[in-house]
């Protein structure tokens, strides 16, 4: 069996919403978060806002999935690649294998996406740190 990998602890919570500058508006005005990190793209702005530990994803909602506003439940992990062979190994089924994203954080990240018993997205996320 591959070898182990840590959860690090919660990542994020990935929402759709209609307006991000609008729902970034309401959580900093609101409930007091500040942006953590804004990412500029195509196919739709992503932007990370967050108080103290608790970080949410908002995201330009496309119309083109439909399983609610809850996009995903991200956890952080050590090793990315670790998880998803130790998970595969197991029967887990991905819906995304180990994907690099450059663009997000300073040193970018990696990360897997799989579903849960109740169709719930979870996200395997690595951030990658200089020299990774």
């Amino acid at each position: 069996m591959p070898g182990p990998f840590r959860v690090l602890g919660f990542g994020h919570v990935g929402i759709r919403v209609r307006d991000v500058e609008g729902s970034r508006k309401f959580y900093e005005e609101t409930l007091g978060f500040s942006t953590v990190w804004e990412y500029r793209r195509a196919e739709g702005d992503l932007t990370f806002i967050g108080n103290g530990n608790c970080v949410i994803e908002l995201m330009q909602a496309d119309g083109t999935r439909t399983d609610g506003p809850l996009d995903h439940l991200s956890v952080l992990v050590d090793d990315v690649e670790a998880a998803v062979a130790r998970l595969a190994a197991r029967g887990v089924a991905f819906e995304m294998g180990v994907t690099p994203d450059p663009w997000l954080y300073p040193h970018g990240e990696k990360f897997a996406i799989l579903r849960g018993p109740d169709g719930e997205r979870i996200q395997l996320e690595q951030i990658l740190t200089a020299g990774q």
